[in-house]
């Protein structure tokens, strides 16, 4: 066994850069979040060949004192903290001092700076020496970095292609142009321009970010308990993607990735998004630094919260009270507190009545899709229809008439219209499947089936929340595998466990767990795989939100039975009841697998496809 020894500098940190150092994309974040430490507005970034041959980021911020720049690369020196106290503050977004002798000891690295109430720009280039020259420059810093990993070959054997690593670079730029107010980063490949990032309010970055989709369809947020400000945008259920890579979240202007704000996410949006598919949001967590530890990672994507669970319950009751219930500003004004009556339903036999004229309605033309251009322009209804807490459950639903016939309505008066429900009112059915309705927007469709399966699905919640459910017992109990990480949470949980009706012991020799009750819903459902999986959220996350998930799951499923099926024919009131039915249940835009209930098609959007006023 060799003897211990101390390492040179030059391998420490090179040993740094590779945690520090991942691929090009990390050595921008790095300069770019200490030109935003450094006050700076402007920041250009040119890259060649994704960041391997060369990376130049330039700023406009305080700039690097001349008598500083040799100590700039020197391991573990920063400005951003003086003793342990300011650790404990943290509000910059670097502060360990490593970055830059990181960088130096795999790149040919030259940096100039030209600090604040200084004539001249000074230049320091690492590789060559340590020597300090004159240069010309604007006041602020501009970094440059060529042949990345030079010196340790093995290291650049592992980048991707120029494509992928010029992606990665993009990616974390517009992440970071999110980040804070006022910024503005323009990004260059090879002399041509990728982008320009940033603006002095959020619309300005989102939509320079993400373009429109975003801002067309979603909620804004602004929550505030304790020492946390949550704000920013979130998707509607109907603004999803197959990848989750339009998702950004920021802790005191810091991207985060944590599993805790992640769960919290998607258990807000877990019974409105249809699966496989992800929600959209830009979302800023402002706390105060003493709650959190942001040196719990190399690369600082991580954070430790000091009260993780306050935290996940505070972000998941934000974003489920937003999507479920708020109206953002730009919705038009809710129904009045006593809608008028539906209108009278004509006889077929009363021939005295006018009869409306019967126009087809011929929707040929592009597919749509969620979160697309039909959709989005009913954005703001999804949101009217929120509001109102879901009534008592009426004694029958939607019962279908014993034949199929469906009367013409009469429309209310174009006065009264300017007062109708959200949603109208029926017109009839489209093969027993889709409801159309007219309101004073245009027309509504709705698909019956799903938006009974999720007005059942939000009562049988509210009739489970008030009262236990009825358990079934198992004439052979079933049992799975114990670990001590399992028996513990079992321990903290069982009273949680037995709420939702299962009753589970462990054995003698505490090698496994029998089940010997289960909710009766999930009597036929394979208990021991249910209660690990429990048993895992239980460890992982709060207990309220693990029970909640799988009662959720158990409701989806009860509520998909019992709703009305397609090609179930009902007569004008039962439409109508069901439409209001609608219009009074929370989150009731989609069913419980995330699939729109209804969409809005306005008068101008119909009349396109006969070329009206062309």
């Amino acid at each position: 066994m060799p003897r211990i020894q101390q390492l040179p500098n030059s391998l420490i940190n090179q040993i740094a850069a590779g945690e520090v150092i991942e691929r090009p994309a990390s050595v921008v974040k790095e300069i770019i979040e200490n030109a935003i430490d450094a006050g700076a507005t402007d920041i250009d970034i040119d890259i060649e060949d994704g960041g391997g041959k060369l990376i130049r980021v330039r700023d406009n911020g305080c700039g690097i004192h001349p008598d500083d720049l040799v100590l700039a690369f020197a391991t573990h020196a920063t400005s951003k903290i003086q003793n342990i106290d300011d650790l404990e503050h943290i509000t910059t977004l670097g502060f360990r001092g490593e970055a830059l002798p990181s960088i130096a000891s795999v790149s040919k690295t030259t940096l100039t700076s030209r600090a604040e109430g200084q004539e001249q720009a000074w230049r320091i280039s690492p590789h060559l020496g340590l020597t300090v020259s004159p240069a010309a420059h604007p006041p602020g810093t501009t970094i440059e970095i060529r042949d990345l990993f030079y010196n340790t070959p093995a290291r650049k054997k592992f980048l991707k292609s120029e494509r992928t690593e010029r992606a990665h670079i993009q990616q974390l730029v517009q992440s970071l142009a999110l980040s804070h107010t006022g910024i503005r980063i323009h990004l260059k490949n090879h002399g041509k321009t990728l982008g320009d990032y940033g603006g002095d309010d959020l619309t300005t970055r989102i939509q320079s970010v993400l373009g429109d989709e975003l801002l067309e369809q979603a909620v804004a947020i602004d929550a505030c308990a304790a020492d946390m400000h949550l704000y920013g945008r979130v998707g509607l259920p109907t603004c999803t993607h197959t990848q989750p890579d339009q998702q950004y979240f920021y802790i005191n202007g810091r991207i985060i990735r944590d599993k805790i704000i992640a769960h919290a996410i998607r258990q807000a949006y877990q019974d409105m998004t249809y699966h496989g598919r992800h929600p959209i949001y830009v979302l800023y967590l402002d706390i105060n630094p003493e709650l959190i530890d942001v040196n719990a990672h190399p690369a600082k994507h991580e954070v430790r919260f000091r009260e993780s669970r306050l935290t996940h319950d505070f972000i998941y009751s934000s974003l489920n009270h937003a999507l479920r219930g708020n109206i953002p500003a730009n919705a038009p004004t809710p129904p009045p507190a006593t809608p008028p009556a539906a209108p009278p339903v004509r006889s077929s036999a009363d021939d005295s009545a006018p009869r409306p004229r019967q126009t087809p309605l011929y929707l040929a033309g592009s597919e749509r899709r969620p979160g697309r251009s039909a959709v989005a322009e009913s954005t703001a209804y999804y949101q009217w229809a929120q509001h109102i807490p879901a009534p008592p459950p009426p004694a029958s639903a939607y019962t279908p008439p014993a034949d199929g016939i469906t009367p013409s309505p009469v429309l209310p008066a174009a006065a009264e219209q300017a007062q109708e429900h959200p949603l109208g009112y029926a017109l009839g059915q489209i093969h027993n499947i889709f409801i159309l309705a007219q309101n004073a927007h245009g027309l509504v469709i709705v698909d019956m089936h799903a938006a009974h399966e999720r007005i059942l699905y939000e009562r049988l919640k509210q009739q489970l929340r008030a009262q236990n459910p009825q358990t079934q017992h198992l004439l052979i109990p079933q049992s799975l595998a114990a670990t001590p990480a399992i028996l513990d949470t079992l321990a903290r949980h069982h009273d949680w466990l037995a709420r939702l009706g299962y009753t589970l012991a462990a054995s003698a020799d505490e090698s496994r767990i029998h089940i010997t009750t289960v909710p009766a819903l999930l009597k036929h459902a394979p208990a021991p795989e249910i209660v690990g999986e429990l048993l895992h959220e239980l460890g992982e996350y709060p207990a309220s939100t693990a029970i909640a998930r799988l009662e959720d799951q158990i409701l989806s499923r009860l509520s998909c039975h019992k709703a009305v099926r397609a090609h179930d024919a009902l007569n004008l009131d039962e439409m109508n009841q069901l439409l209001r039915d609608i219009e009074n249940t929370p989150a009731s835009g989609q069913c419980n697998h995330g699939r729109p209930t209804w969409i809005q098609l306005s008068t101008d959007e119909i009349g396109k496809y006969f070329m009206r006023g062309e």
